[in-house]
């Protein structure tokens, strides 16, 4: 596609340098340009694009979309702002893909990877081609929206029929999901979390309520168990959106560690899921389902032949009478709803393995450390993904919440894990919280390879357990 084609109809000044060269890819990372890509220009919270631009042309940059006018010598399209328009020439250069297929997007503070997870299952077992997108697939939980708009290509040109994929608050706020058309959205829930990010709960429940509108779908299924999502769901219903208002009430729910089992339109439906968050998310996916055409006998027998979810209430064996859970609950209100859940099946103590991540929401720390105080019977803090700050300081300002010290702190989250398996009696549940599917922990700028599971299945198989299993 010819520049002049990829920016027509875009409000902008378009210096053309008397060329009109042919884009092959929008490019937003200078790292990534190759020959015939357009370099485009973004302001960051650490870094500015307009800084790389040299860097692109070297690497092969055939044009540059850019918010200030620059001395080198290829085309430049100035606009106003680089990141409303980037996801328009996204989309544009390789053919709006949301238009042929369905996309659906999944929106929440919690239970977005649960949902999308589950809808691909129940969509697979009915014969639906699906791919996801979000936590378990990408460095970001929604993809920048070159990345995006590539992604939905591919899928378009490999056959797939669904793509199912969370869609974040930042997402929404940078517009990285602009030009994508979602055969249906839908709303889990909203609790204090990236409070760094938006500054306060009222900014980030704007962010989330950006999704339910005609420009993004014609449909929604919104939760409705809390005053957040009866607004969206107003908010809704007032664009002309077509919404079905689910409640997560009066379910007749029984769960263990590993199953659950609950009502909907008139079927007892029971899952190989485990927990306390396992049959609202299902519940969700199920409604998105039906938006999308399937019959209910044919949802439940997708959810009736579920898998469990990597890093969402996964459990494992200690031994015969000691389990473990590893849960990627990051938040106060997923981590008072795990523990709550996990009183409610466990014999002896709760011992809990958390931390909290660094430069991110720090007010969310001493809520986690109230939460743990009593939620958990014995409690090991430890490192979780420090990144630049201080482990020590973030275990600090956890324990400021809590009305009952911590049994121990333990920096290194690996002899954490191992203090937490040699304290385990018969009958007592071992959680591990805050990264469930995480490989890496981010510590000084650097990723270390870091599994709880991995560790934890290292830590069992060494100890004075393993005989005994």
């Amino acid at each position: 596609m010819f520049l002049s084609e990829l920016v027509d109809g875009i409000e902008g000044l378009l210096d053309s340098k008397k060329s009109d060269p042919e884009i092959r890819r929008v490019i937003h990372d200078s790292r990534e340009i190759n020959e015939g890509d357009i370099f485009c220009c973004i302001k960051g919270e650490l870094t500015d694009g307009h800084s790389y631009i040299q860097e692109a042309i070297d690497s092969g940059a055939a044009a540059v979309l850019a918010e200030e006018s620059t001395a080198f010598h290829v085309p430049t399209f100035l606009v106003d702002d680089v990141r409303s328009v980037l996801p328009y020439v996204a989309s544009r250069i390789v053919g709006n893909p949301s238009k042929e297929l369905n996309v659906v997007g999944v929106t929440g503070t919690n239970g977005k990877t649960s949902v999308v997870s589950m809808l691909s299952e129940i969509l697979h077992d009915y014969g639906v081609s699906t791919a996801t997108i979000g936590t378990l697939t990408g460095v970001l939980t929604t993809p920048e929206a070159p990345e995006l708009q590539r992604e939905l290509r591919k899928y378009c040109n490999n056959g797939v029929e669904v793509v199912a994929m969370e869609v974040s608050s930042h997402a929404l706020v940078q517009q990285r999901v602009e030009e994508t058309y979602f055969s249906t959205v839908a709303f889990t829930n909203l609790s204090h979390d990236h409070l760094d990010f938006h500054g306060e709960m009222d900014s980030y429940y704007q962010a989330k309520g950006l999704l339910f509108n005609r420009n993004f779908s014609e449909r929604a299924i919104i939760v409705i168990d809390q005053e957040y999502g009866r607004s969206y769901y107003e908010k809704a219903i007032a664009d002309g959106m077509e919404v079905e208002a689910l409640s997560l009430q009066k379910r007749n729910v029984l769960f263990d560690e590993k199953s659950s089992s609950f009502d909907w339109r008139g079927e007892r439906v029971s899952i190989s899921l485990g927990g306390p968050f396992a049959f609202a998310n299902a519940l969700v996916a199920a409604e998105i389902a039906v938006q999308l055409g399937l019959e209910t006998r044919d949802i439940i027998s997708g959810l009736n032949s579920m898998k469990g979810i990597q890093g969402r209430f996964e459990s494992l064996s200690i031994t015969s009478d000691i389990s473990a859970i590893i849960d990627y609950a990051h938040t106060p209100t997923a981590l008072e709803e795990l523990l709550k859940g996990c009183q409610k099946i466990v014999t002896g103590r709760i011992i809990l393995v958390f931390g909290c991540g660094g430069d991110r929401d720090s007010e969310k720390r001493p809520l986690m450390g109230e939460v743990a105080s009593v939620g958990a019977d014995v409690n090991i803090l430890t490192s979780d993904n420090p990144r630049g700050e201080d482990p020590s300081k973030i275990i600090s300002e956890i324990i400021t919440g809590m009305s009952i010290k911590p049994h121990s702190v333990e920096v290194d989250r690996k002899q954490a894990i191992e203090e937490a398996v040699t304290a385990a009696k018969p009958g007592d549940l071992l959680v591990i919280a805050g990264r469930g599917h995480e490989e890496y922990q981010e510590i000084r700028g650097e990723r270390i390879p870091f599994s709880d599971k991995e560790v934890l299945l290292d830590v069992i198989a060494k100890s004075t357990f393993s005989d005994k299993r």
